[in-house]
């Protein structure tokens, strides 16, 4: 496990589609435009062309919606529940899971909530996340006693570990938990929870491939660059952690 964190995290920055497409144009324009090499040339106009289709048009968001958030669209709120399981992550699960709690009444169901930080130095890091945490608590109509804290863990299958921990520990591993995380992070979670043999009733928090507009119009008033390559490095790197936690 220590082998899978340290490794995930030094070679993310360079498995990052944007970050490699452009590392390697930068590459191919001096070797094929700048040297005038004929087959570096050649492959500097292939990689371009991908970039750009990959920067303008909203192929990341396409396929975060057929591969992983599909599945996932209105869903309801399973009511009869133990317990509200919120991975860290994201400060909008936390959002969703005390707005759930509030609007079905749910006043004897805890949110458990990993807390964590993946980070390789944590000594020079701090968890924005529980902090935000503790200082919403105050703010909203939730208390303190409402939510149980886990070890810090560094990715989400030390989210899901943590977890199993604690219900067995509390001799509570048939318990119901409504799972609440970002929809396209929802099917690697519950293959995780799957592997500890947990009942999990999924809801996105978020959506990422959700648009409030439809048409060309509207698509093209959209139109962002830095957006697009962010949900195609977003599904890439989902889709690569998915494969390696089904090894786990």
């Amino acid at each position: 496990m220590n082998t899978y964190f340290y490794i995930s995290k030094i070679f993310t920055p360079i498995i990052i589609p944007s970050n490699f497409l452009i590392f390697i144009l930068i590459i191919l324009f001096y070797l094929g435009i700048y040297k005038n090499k004929f087959y570096f040339k050649k492959l500097f106009t292939i990689f371009f062309i991908c970039f750009s289709l990959i920067a303008i048009l909203p192929v990341g968001q396409t396929l975060i919606y057929h591969f992983l958030e599909k599945d996932f669209i209105n869903l309801s709120v399973q009511k009869d529940i133990d317990y509200i399981f919120v991975p860290s992550g994201g400060q909008d699960r936390l959002i969703k899971a005390i707005i759930i709690k509030d609007k079905y009444d749910l006043d004897k169901v805890k949110i458990i909530y990993s807390t964590g930080r993946p980070f390789l130095n944590k000594a020079q890091s701090k968890d924005g996340e529980l902090k935000f945490v503790k200082n919403l608590i105050p703010s909203s109509k939730v208390n303190k006693e409402d939510f149980i804290f886990l070890p810090e863990a560094r990715n989400t299958h030390e989210n899901f570990s943590r977890l199993n921990q604690y219900l067995l520990s509390n001799n509570e591993k048939d318990s119901k938990i409504l799972l609440i995380t970002h929809g396209y992070h929802l099917k690697r979670s519950i293959m995780l929870a799957n592997k500890y043999k947990l009942q999990i009733y999924p809801l996105p928090s978020s959506m990422a491939s959700y648009s409030d507009t439809k048409g060309f119009i509207n698509s093209y008033q959209k139109i962002s660059v830095i957006s697009n390559l962010r949900k195609f490095d977003l599904f890439v790197k989902e889709l690569i952690s998915t494969f390696f936690s089904y090894f786990l």
